[in-house]
């Protein structure tokens, strides 16, 4: 026995790295290693053939972000919007997104980030956005804008502009809301009666926003490239009848898949079969908004990888956690004495 034993063993004790030890697993004695396996390459001409080449690396700045607020980072784990990328936000209607575009308008500018909206939602308010700290005097501003085209080519323009050193600064794209504008050809579509108008505004995002106006955004990630440009886009959604055998339905984006192919980071507010809920405060009769409480799911995320969701609270100054501490200290900041009422809603508000 003991002869086999030692024929077990390869020979002397060697000194090696750790990674290479040989060691015997009955008495911890380290044995000579076995000389290691070179494996041939399958491509012996490849050095020679890359140094001949000229392949451009293209190098590119560090990831940088636009700061959101401690809600927001918790219930998304991340650290805000990212620079020089397209980031869509839909859902339904009364959910939170207008929330989502202020409060990165509103840092931005703290940032030294230079907002630019794209406005086609009647309903925006710039007294709530100036309640966040969205200083209008400080952004480029287009209200009433009538079709996808005419908005898209304020942002060619000025990401042009931007290349040129015409207008030297980061900026940030804000468009409230794409799936609320119509296209040109969406009109002549209607006028024709061909039942083609919602088709003919996807393929005018696609060609638009995915084959133009994207590549120009994520350019600006380059490292040659002297300032930032980011797209933070707002977008309504539509329901769509449960595929079988699922039960459930889904929430599809307006405008095709366009704009969500386009997108790194896409978001989506408010769940798919519950809504979103609201909070009013209450004094002497007189009944005001509070806050509404609503999902929030990082649907897509090619950035970090990371998905999360959970539930936010959407008020007049950002978005807060939806936690009874975080409640009572913002009431007595800003409702201090007022009363106040839950919908019916309150408690079955999710992602689904």
């Amino acid at each position: 026995m003991a002869k086999k034993d030692e024929e077990k063993k390869v020979g002397k004790k060697v000194s090696t790295d750790k990674e290479d030890l040989n060691v015997d697993p009955e008495t911890g004695e380290v044995l000579e290693s076995k000389p290691k396996e070179v494996r041939k390459s399958k491509f012996p001409k490849l050095k020679d053939y890359l140094k001949k080449a000229d392949i451009k690396q293209v190098e590119y700045k560090p990831q940088e972000w636009i700061n959101m607020s401690p809600a927001f980072k918790e219930v998304t784990k991340l650290p805000g919007i990212p620079v020089g990328h397209i980031v869509m936000n839909y859902g339904q209607s009364d959910v939170g997104k207008t929330t989502m575009l202020v409060e990165a308008g509103a840092n931005a500018q703290r940032q030294g980030v230079l907002p630019i909206l794209i406005i086609t939602e009647n309903k925006f308010s710039w007294e709530r956005a100036k309640e966040m700290g969205l200083n209008a005097e400080e952004c480029i501003i287009h209200s009433g804008v009538e079709t996808i085209e005419e908005g898209c080519d304020y942002i060619v323009k000025y990401l042009k502009e931007q290349t040129e050193g015409k207008l030297p600064y980061d900026v940030i794209f804000l468009w409230d809301s794409i799936g609320g504008t119509p296209s040109k050809a969406e009109f002549a579509a209607n006028e024709e009666g061909t039942g083609r108008a919602m088709m003919e505004t996807a393929k005018v995002l696609r060609a638009q926003i995915t084959r133009f106006i994207a590549p120009k955004i994520n350019a600006t990630r380059k490292a040659n490239y002297p300032y930032n440009a980011t797209f933070l886009i707002v977008n309504h959604a539509y329901s769509t009848p449960p595929a079988p055998p699922s039960r459930v339905g889904s929430l599809k984006p307006y405008g095709g898949d366009g704009i969500y192919l386009a997108s790194t980071l896409v978001f989506r507010m408010g769940g798919i079969m519950s809504r979103s809920s609201k909070v009013t405060a209450v004094s002497g009769g007189d009944k005001v908004s509070f806050a509404i409480k609503s999902a929030l799911v990082v649907e897509k995320n090619h950035i970090t990888n990371v998905a999360a969701n959970g539930k936010i609270l959407c008020t007049d100054h950002g978005f807060i956690m939806d936690d009874k501490a975080t409640i009572d200290a913002y009431k007595k900041e800003y409702k201090a004495g007022w009363d106040l009422e839950f919908d019916a809603y309150w408690d079955h508000v999710s992602s689904d």
